[in-house]
């Protein structure tokens, strides 16, 4: 099943895996680089038919070993509690999907040594079977298969234990600094450097490597090095944002009065009325008074200008704009969070049905600015959430 640019291949152990579009460019890749140039390379007269074979099956392998590597951190992380859904594979190679931060410098720890060790186990075992097949004088195609698919865990484990974030031993390396200080915003940073580091590292030979020549394997190297750089960005303002909104909770931070829709209104009224009046994204609705959800800009967009006139508010209402709702006590980290699975920038804020305000991304960002620049508010407490500017998005 085909979402958003995820492809939905099966379920194991209640984790959904899933193939990121890009990641077929990287298998096409592999295939042909393996079929072309290493088993031909390695395995003398071999034909075209079996190189073939054998590349397919090299990045399958290499399919497999992520999956593996990806799912001894997911098992890991729920004996911890930490919820992980999903497992994707994509262009760079794979990702457990944590819901949530580790709750303690040991389970970050554990949780990240449990992939390279399993690669490492993986590179043993086929090693062990490249060895057990061997005997005659000139390798067979299934031994140096079986060689690469352990040279090939042997290299992935050694990488990822690279101290630097977002990789595995970047992880470790936080866990380290975080149980030492007491401190995971400077974990972070630290780990997040060595991340911008070894990706500038990266990206710089890289660079070199196609101005010697080596245009595929420089620009590959080149693309390395600006993803971990700007994972490792991601990562450290994600963790910012974490401890800026710690205890904060939705009513604190909400805009309020909020401007509300009548579920019963027409779409051409809400398109003539509410968005190009006052300039908003997105609105509350409302039905006898109590909120059923948020109305964006682009549920209407969805609708031909013909359809307007014979349509309410309440008919185009989609499940997600029903799901973005929340009480005041909601703490805003995990607002963001509904925000960010909801891929919306508003949500209207109720309790027992009753609208309170409206709680929006850009303000979220501008508490964030003011609080670099001023350190942590104390006017904000419930039921002290501000009114908003006219103008507002």
């Amino acid at each position: 099943m085909l979402t958003g640019k995820r492809f939905h291949i099966f379920t194991l152990l209640g984790f959904r895996v899933n193939l990121d579009l890009s990641w077929f460019l990287i298998a096409i890749l592999i295939s042909w680089s393996l079929a072309t140039g290493y088993f031909p390379a390695v395995i003398e007269g071999l034909a075209p038919g079996m190189a073939w074979t054998l590349g397919i099956a090299g990045a399958l392998g290499l399919f497999a070993s992520i999956i593996l590597h990806e799912f001894s951190h997911a098992m890991v992380a729920r004996q911890f509690g930490m919820p992980i859904s999903d497992i994707t594979l994509f262009i760079f190679g794979g990702v457990a999907e944590l819901k949530d931060e580790p709750t303690n410098a040991r389970a970050e720890f554990l949780v990240a040594v449990a992939g390279p060790l399993a690669s490492y186990v993986l590179a043993g075992a086929f090693y062990l079977a490249a060895l057990a097949l061997s005997g005659a004088a000139e390798p067979s195609p299934l031994v140096v298969l079986l060689s690469y698919l352990a040279l090939l865990n042997l290299v992935l484990a050694t990488f990822n234990l690279l101290p630097a974030f977002p990789l595995d031993g970047g992880r470790m390396l936080r866990a380290a600094v975080w149980g030492w200080t007491g401190n995971l915003m400077r974990a972070t940073r630290t780990a997040a450097t060595m991340g911008r580091l070894l990706g500038g590292l990266l990206l710089a030979l890289g660079l070199v490597s196609v101005i010697g020549g080596n245009f595929v394997g420089g620009m590959w190297q080149a693309l390395i090095g600006f993803f971990i750089i700007s994972a490792a960005r991601a990562s450290e303002s994600q963790m910012a944002a974490r401890i800026g909104f710690e205890g904060l909770t939705a009513g604190q931070l909400m805009a309020r009065p909020a401007i509300s829709v009548p579920a019963e209104i027409s779409l051409a009224e809400l398109v003539d009325d509410y968005f190009y009046r006052h300039f908003h994204k997105a609105y509350p609705v409302l039905r006898a008074g109590k909120v059923i959800g948020c109305v964006h800009v682009r549920d209407a967009s969805a609708y031909p200008r013909a359809d307007w006139a014979g349509r309410t508010v309440a008919d185009i209402l989609p499940e997600a704009g029903r799901a973005a709702v929340i009480a005041s006590d909601t703490p805003v980290w995990e607002a963001l969070k509904t925000m960010n699975a909801l891929q919306v920038s508003r949500l209207a804020v109720a309790d027992d049905g009753v609208l309170a305000g409206i709680l929006t991304m850009r303000d979220l960002m501008t508490y964030l600015s003011l609080r670099e620049t001023f350190g942590p508010g104390h006017s904000a407490g419930p039921g002290h959430g501000r009114a908003p500017a006219p103008t507002s998005a």
